[in-house]
């Protein structure tokens, strides 16, 4: 895949990543690249992410991500879905 092919992905985080600021963090990381999605808490205490944008940031987004949060701990990041995009959508990203 080339560095500026747009995707969708679909990510589950778990590890401590509820009630420790972590939603707000990868909100944070969103911002600082063009990438468009969503991030929300899962009731069994993952975080779920869907994040647009091209190929390369959405590999440093993931990066950033599972690097973590000064008070998070990634344990694992399960990619759920992956597909390619033919145009990027709104490169908005919100907290749910």
């Amino acid at each position: 895949m080339a560095e500026n092919e747009l995707i969708r992905i679909r990510l589950l985080v778990r590890g401590r990543v509820q009630g420790v600021g972590f939603r707000r963090f990868v909100w944070r990381v969103a911002q600082s690249l063009p990438i468009g999605g969503w991030v929300k808490n899962q009731p069994e205490g993952s975080v779920e992410i869907e994040a647009c944008g091209a190929i390369g940031h959405i590999g440093h987004f993931i990066s950033d991500v599972r690097a973590g949060s000064f008070l998070s701990r990634v344990d694992e990041i399960e990619e759920l879905r992956r597909e390619k995009l033919n145009q990027m959508p709104d490169a908005v990203f919100e907290i749910r």
